[in-house]
């Protein structure tokens, strides 16, 4: 058995040597390729014809249009014209072109026996190559209905890359030792300087319009209703004629305004969506009420007596306009209303009706602190100070001055008691709202009061609110967590109850019984009825640096 081991480890001994020793010396050397450049090889071109000939022929003369003779030497005017004829335009007519493609494969054209001189016939043919391009489908509308200017089947590229995603709030029951900063200092101040919370001014509605996708077809469904009533009834100057829909003239500028901010927050700008010629005609029409002095309104269809109302309003919807689609048109003019709200203050620190009235009103003013936080998100210049002494002017109109033990009552005007008791129930949720705007942390003690005084009063169709719904559903959605749920549960029970379903005014609310829509009437409700349900897409932006985190279960919970 050993002397078989031997001559194995013999006989492998030998195989490896004669691989790496003999066999190699045998094996063929790597080839070398060369390359080389073959040397051009001359054409040679002939002329069939010599051309000198038919250079220097000159025709002795010529019979030009309508019998009109050249002499030699003269060479005719060759003019195309065309006729100008009048095109009709037909409203709401939409053009559409299918996907479409388009394709040759060698086309000749050839033409043959052409004489040029008594020498021959000369033969001419050109042939082309393959060719193949698809046609891009366009809509084109030509009238004033809901439609973009050109639709695409693809989308342009957002504006923006999105560089951001959504938090949410830790699980009930987990603990977690640390708090990420987005969320907001809980315990900040009522005055100062600008808070953190902003409006979503991408002008993508990018969650909007994937609202399906995560189960809340509901209020998709109720808010493409409004606007579609909205669209059908603008005028063709742009406007909202209040007066016609149970509403008053003076209402016009106003309802206007309220109509454009509702499209732009489901995200259609005046540059993309489904009704950017809506927005579009609407931010328009307010450019036109801009007067001399740099206030909107004051004349029989924008405010009247109430300028400020409409001037406020008007300049949230103008910044909010630049902010998601820069103009520099709607620039010049929101900075101009900004400065008229800086000229128009009260010596108290708040605005009124008028510019510089003895008086503020906390129902202006809060209507004026959100034009200027607006403004201040679309990078629109303004004394910050003048931000600073509304805030002060609306906690001297709180109970006990928004200090130590206030219920967060805030009443209409300023009273030197300030026993303001259970407050205006619109105004407590407005103040919670723009203090919400600057910063203030939901568990501040004015926000909690303010928050269970709303509470106490929830919506009811048989009391009919549209202004204080709109104000008491963004201060509670702000304010996070079962405050949230409870209202975002009955406000969105009371406005989907009560959406007219059928007829002329489909996916309205009537303004009948409600105690201010008799000045804005059906445009009025309609709106803030949008506004209200849109909260959740209009703030998407925002719920990454508010103060409560979102949670989003909350966020698409019904019931």
């Amino acid at each position: 058995m050993a002397a078989g081991l031997l001559i194995s480890c013999l006989l492998f001994i030998g195989a490896m040597y004669y691989k790496f020793a003999v066999a190699r010396d045998t094996l063929r050397p790597p080839q070398i390729f060369e390359f080389s450049v073959a040397e051009p090889q001359p054409e040679e071109i002939k002329l069939r014809e010599v051309q000198r000939e038919i250079l220097m022929e000159r025709p002795e003369s010529a019979v030009g249009a309508e019998g009109a003779v050249y002499e030699a030497g003269e060479r005719p005017n060759i003019h195309f014209t065309t006729n100008p004829e009048e095109t009709a335009i037909h409203d709401r007519e939409v053009i559409v072109s299918p996907n479409t493609t388009v394709e040759t494969t060698r086309i000749d054209v050839g033409a043959t026996e052409i004489s040029i001189d008594a020498s021959g016939p000369a033969e001419i043919s050109m042939v082309s190559d393959e060719v193949q391009f698809a046609i891009a489908p366009i809509a084109v509308d030509v009238g004033s209905g809901p439609a973009d200017f050109i639709k695409y089947k693809d989308p342009a590229p957002r504006d923006r890359p999105a560089t951001y995603f959504m938090n949410t709030a830790p699980r009930p029951g987990r603990i977690v030792k640390t708090l990420p900063r987005a969320y907001g200092d809980q315990s900040a101040p009522g005055s100062g300087q600008l808070g953190p919370m902003n409006i979503n001014l991408n002008g993508t509605g990018f969650f909007f319009r994937n609202v399906p996708k995560y189960g809340d077809v509901r209020a998709k469904s109720s808010i493409d209703g409004a606007l579609h009533w909205l669209a059908l009834h603008q005028e063709t100057d742009g406007l909202w004629a209040a007066e016609k829909w149970e509403g008053q003239e003076v209402a016009t500028v106003a309802d206007t305004a309220l109509a454009c901010l509702a499209f732009m927050g489901a995200g259609h700008t005046t540059r993309k969506g489904d009704y950017c010629r809506n927005v579009s005609k609407g931010i328009e029409a307010i450019l036109k009420h801009q007067r001399p002095d740099d206030g909107i309104g004051g004349g029989a269809r924008s405010g009247g007596h109430y300028l400020m109302y409409t001037h406020s309003i008007s300049t949230i919807a103008l910044c909010e306009a630049y902010g998601r689609a820069k103009d520099e048109r709607y620039l010049s003019a929101a900075q101009k209303a900004v400065s008229f709200i800086e000229k128009a203050v009260n010596a108290d620190g708040g605005w009124r009706y008028q510019p510089k009235m003895e008086a503020s009103d906390t129902s202006v003013s809060c209507w004026v602190i959100q034009a200027l936080k607006t403004a201040r998100l679309a990078h629109i210049r303004f004394s910050e100070p003048i931000y600073s002494q509304g805030l002060t002017y609306l906690d001297a109109c709180t109970d006990k001055g928004a200090g130590a033990g206030s219920t967060g009552a805030v009443g209409y005007q300023f009273r030197p008691d300030r026993d303001y008791g259970q407050g205006h129930p619109a105004l407590t949720a407005a103040g919670m709202m723009v203090r919400e705007f600057s910063g203030m942390g939901v568990k501040n003690p004015v926000l909690l009061g303010g928050a269970e005084l709303t509470r106490g009063l929830p919506p009811d169709w048989s009391r009919k609110d549209f202004y204080y719904w709109y104000y008491a559903t963004y201060a509670m959605h702000n304010m996070g967590g079962e405050h949230r749920l409870y209202w975002n549960k009955h406000i969105r029970d009371v406005l989907f109850e009560n959406q007219t379903r059928g007829g002329e005014h489909a996916g309205s609310w009537d303004p009948k019984g409600d105690r201010w829509a008799n000045t804005g009437g059906r445009v009025y409700t309609t709106a803030l009825g949008a506004l209200c349900l849109e909260v959740y897409y209009r703030y998407s932006d925002a719920l990454t640096s508010f103060g409560a985190p979102p949670d989003f279960d909350e966020m698409l919970l019904e019931r």
